[in-house]
């Protein structure tokens, strides 16, 4: 009884970054968060509040309002971390907010776009980091160039592929 219970509050979670879009999924329901990877900020002194995240963030402008993509740089798919977090954290909370009692999720990160040659040591921490901060109990990063579909493939199966 108690194990049903905790595998019905329990989530997995995979997360797909692109320059062009972030989508985060649970595992085996379907349910899904897509957004463009925009985020903006005000800055009010020394502080700075995020305003908007997706297309909405896109469409705001003034002199104290900085819009940026976290996963656009040249010489890495991070360019941003504390943006990116802000970004993970809150397509995490929306993918989540529909199972109220939910327990921290196992995420697998994807990173679909610079992965030629494989990630760096770095680069894997990185997606970790990220993880870790919007939530993970348990973080996997891939590196596949294909995508993974969540509806044919579990957290545990993709867990036992990635350290064969």
């Amino acid at each position: 009884m108690a194990l049903s219970l905790l595998q019905k509050l329990h989530r997995d979670l995979l997360v797909e970054l692109s320059v062009k879009q972030l989508s985060v999924q649970i595992f085996g329901t379907g349910e899904r968060v897509e957004l463009s990877p925009y985020i903006a900020i005000e800055t009010k002194g020394d502080k700075n509040i995020v305003l908007a995240v997706g297309d909405k963030a896109k469409s705001l402008a003034g002199s104290n309002i900085t819009v940026l993509n976290p996963f656009d740089h040249k010489r890495s798919f991070v360019g941003n971390f504390a943006y990116a977090e802000k970004l993970l954290q809150y397509a995490v909370r929306e993918v989540l907010s529909n199972h109220r009692f939910a327990i921290s999720p196992r995420i697998v990160m994807h990173q679909l776009e610079k992965v030629e040659g494989g990630l760096t040591d770095i680069e894997e921490r990185v997606l970790k980091e990220l993880a870790m901060v919007a939530g993970a109990r348990e973080v996997l990063v891939c590196n596949q160039n294909t995508r993974i579909n969540t509806q044919h493939t579990t957290y545990s199966e993709l867990k036992k592929q990635l350290s064969a």
